[in-house]
């Protein structure tokens, strides 16, 4: 099984990352990027940014049958950093990137998020499984958790599980 997982969170080390790294500790084959070290400008028209980190990592994306994206739940939606890697995806819809988002096709998105409510809000989730459709890929789910200072024994046993579900779809 072959996963990339890409955070995007203003904190490295916050509440979503040890949540995204507990899943990926059961994850043997995963290869994990950190938006916040990573120089990736906004979607521009005229691909602005053609020559930043964006497309290295969009061809990384189409090495793994599996794509996990987390992100902190912020103002009901995903973070900063992700929502401009979301914007950045537009670079895949039109030449000369069309190929690369074509190719995107049959791969599985998931998500990994933490946030200060007991569920996440509807409009956090849609863009994730929306964008996955649009793409042709698969919806595998999100992994949702009320964050804490500390992950919690019921939070690394939903972690442990949701790997297990993506390895028995992989």
């Amino acid at each position: 099984m072959n996963a990339v997982a890409i955070l995007g969170s203003s904190r490295a080390d916050g509440e979503t990352a040890r949540l995204l790294d507990e899943v990926l500790s059961h994850l043997p084959d995963a290869e994990r990027f950190d938006l916040g070290a990573l120089n990736i400008g906004p979607y521009s028209y005229a691909h602005a940014h053609k020559d930043d980190d964006f497309l290295p990592l969009a061809r990384r994306m189409l090495k793994a049958r599996t794509i996990i994206l987390a992100s902190p739940v912020y103002w009901y939606s995903m973070s900063a950093q992700m929502k401009i890697f979301f914007d950045r995806l537009t670079d895949l819809t039109d030449l000369p990137y069309k190929p690369i988002g074509k190719q995107l096709a049959g791969k599985t998105m998931y998500a990994v998020a933490t946030g200060s409510r007991d569920a996440p809000p509807f409009s956090f989730s849609e863009p994730f499984s929306e964008t996955a459709g649009y793409f042709k890929m698969e919806w595998g789910g999100l992994l949702y958790r009320r964050g804490s200072a500390a992950l919690t024994r019921e939070d690394r046993a939903a972690a442990r599980f949701f790997a297990e579900d993506i390895c028995a779809l992989a």
